[in-house]
């Protein structure tokens, strides 16, 4: 009874040590969903001191696929809503939809954590209207590198947490009454950007 007992709890064992280690196989494919609420208060430097409240919520999507060296490769959409309500009566909203390309190099540091480096490229249509009759529409560009953490609890369930590092942006607006063109480089993190998510192993 005892070695029987021993025999299933090795099987069992590697089994689980199995499933965990072909999350990274060639082949293996995945889906990534999740997205963040980030909300302030503040006062504007106006000169009625306006209070000003700003949210932004964020969903993303991504799919991919593993190749060799524990490298995956996939595409990504994304929507963002920016809500800007001030108590001078000025509200506007803006949406950003957003689609691209993604890399990922993974290194595992056990069975259920691993680290990894993520470059993306995405383009976006931008569009803000405004209560008091301003609207503008847009594009935005950007290459992005991303650093991340995935879990694994179960064996084809994992949290994925990332934040942006640095990004190269381009972006073109046609506002009344002027347009606008910006190219600038982001290389420090904000927590703005940093995304928790929940994924599954196909």
């Amino acid at each position: 009874m005892k070695i029987l007992f021993l025999t299933c709890l090795t099987v069992i064992l590697l089994m689980v040590h199995n499933s965990s280690q072909a999350q990274y196989d060639p082949g293996t494919k995945y889906w990534v969903v999740g997205g963040g609420l980030i909300g302030n208060f503040r006062n504007a430097f106006t000169s009625s001191q306006a209070l000003a409240h700003e949210q932004n919520l964020n969903l993303h999507f991504k799919f991919g696929k593993f190749g060799d060296n524990k490298v995956s490769r996939g595409w990504l959409a994304d929507y963002t809503l920016e809500w800007h309500e001030s108590s001078s009566s000025s509200k506007y909203g803006s949406h950003s939809i957003g689609a691209g390309y993604f890399i990922n190099k993974f290194q595992p540091l056990n069975k259920n954590i691993g680290l990894y480096a993520e470059a993306s490229g995405i383009g976006r249509y931008l569009l803000t209207r405004s209560n008091n009759g301003y609207k503008s529409d847009g594009f935005h560009a950007s290459i992005q590198a991303n650093v991340g953490l995935r879990y694994h609890f179960k064996s084809k369930l994992f949290l994925d947490c990332s934040a942006n590092i640095g990004s190269v942006n381009y972006q073109k607006s046609d506002s009344q009454p002027a347009k606008t063109e910006n190219f600038y480089v982001a290389l420090s993190p904000n927590i703005g950007s940093f995304k928790i998510a929940i994924g599954k192993t196909l």
